[in-house]
């Protein structure tokens, strides 16, 4: 028996009608959460993930893991044997999960160390300890840089899977067609990584590193050298392709049959959306907090805002998915534009309670903000989408 894209296929009813049984599993996966969140990520907990950084790049990259397992590599190598069709799920679903934490602790503790001391030194803690730097920004730029990256690279899956058809995979058999897919996907995320991010990694060592890395692009219009103004952006087009995929069902790009026209539409059409998301929640912030000011902090800082303007669109995904998963996206039968409308207001309206409630609902676990520099509150949604 052959499953493609599935662990396993069962039809599901809400046990306790739609609503009700909805809402009793946000609450069940808050608290699982939240659980996560004391053991492995609160500074006062056991792990002691968040730094914020270090905590981040582990996330990121288990993200990009089972990103990778389902939508990429379609459980290969197990799809054609018995193992998806006979096995129980909570077995499958855990090798899955130590597959993926063995591709972490492979990539961030191995595969990142070698680039940092071959290549990027940037990528390696050690190998900014070795260098001079001191044992804090040794250990946040590194695992920053590894972030960042990992960042691009969820990104990169869903445009290449949902708008280029995985390609080459659907034409070269199995592995080798996976692994080239995959390959591509890399070499994408680390190119445009060399045209952003290494950039802010040039400015952020002093002295300026001109020699080996081009001044920041967007300093002339976005007024800042960091990063979070590319960040920010990244993080809205994520948002906006998982949208479109989830509340949107894929309309209107999955009605274009053929490439390269859909892959075309596909790209430009998300990036506008997120554009859209990104300016627009920017705005939102100058209109409750005024103008940022360059060399300010936390609300009035430039790159503070940039940032935040990615993190509002997160916590819009967060509802979308939320409302996708566990309301099967309600509703459904009305006409499509109707429907697509209520999901919307729907959505906002979530996104709007979350934003406005979620101090409360997490005080307990917050980090204090003069200590971690105001990303605490950001921090707990965007571990809660992934």
């Amino acid at each position: 028996m052959k499953i493609e894209n599935w662990v396993e296929t069962r039809k599901l009813e809400p046990r306790w009608g739609l609503f009700r049984s909805g809402i009793l599993n946000v609450v069940l996966m808050l608290a699982v959460f939240l659980i996560l969140w004391r053991v492995f990520m609160d500074p006062r907990g056991l792990v002691r993930l968040y730094t914020p950084m270090r905590g981040y790049a582990y996330v990121q990259w288990l993200l990009i893991a089972v990103l990778m397992t389902q939508l990429v590599f379609r459980y290969w190598p197990f799809q054609e044997s018995s193992f998806l069709a006979e096995k129980h799920p909570a077995v499958k679903g855990s090798i899955f999960m130590l597959l993926s934490f063995a591709f972490v602790i492979l990539m961030i503790n191995v595969v990142f160390q070698i680039v940092g001391a071959l290549s990027f030194p940037y990528f390696s803690e050690a190998k900014l300890l070795s260098l001079g730097q001191n044992p804090f920004n040794a250990l946040e730029y590194s695992h920053q840089a590894i972030t960042m990256l990992g960042g691009l690279t969820a990104l990169m899956v869903p445009i290449w899977v949902l708008h280029i058809n995985n390609w080459p995979a659907q034409r070269i058999p199995k592995a080798n067609g996976y692994f080239t897919s995959a390959a591509l996907i890399l070499f994408a995320a680390g190119f445009i990584f060399t045209c952003t991010y290494h950039l802010h990694f040039g400015v952020l060592f002093y002295p300026f590193q001109y020699l080996a890395a081009a001044f920041p692009w967007w300093e002339p219009f976005a007024n800042t050298l960091s990063s979070n103004f590319v960040l920010g952006m990244m993080m809205s087009w994520t948002a906006a392709l998982w949208i479109i995929q989830v509340t949107y069902e894929g309309f209107p790009f999955k009605n274009i049959p053929k490439q390269p026209w859909r892959a075309i539409a596909g790209v430009v059409g998300t990036f506008v959306f997120a554009l859209i998301l990104y300016s627009g929640f920017h705005f939102l912030q100058e209109v409750a907090w005024g103008a940022p000011v360059r060399g300010s902090a936390l609300l009035s800082a430039v790159d503070w805002r940039y940032l935040h303007s990615g993190e509002l669109s997160l916590f819009m995904l967060m509802i979308a998915l939320i409302w996708g998963f566990y309301f099967k996206n309600w509703p459904k039968k009305y006409s499509m534009e109707v429907n697509f409308l209520v999901r919307t207001v729907i959505v906002c309206i979530g996104q709007s309670v979350y934003i406005r409630s979620a101090g409360g609902i997490f005080s307990p676990f917050a980090i204090p903000v003069s200590v971690y520099n105001s990303h605490c509150s950001p921090s707990l949604g965007t571990q809660l989408v992934l």
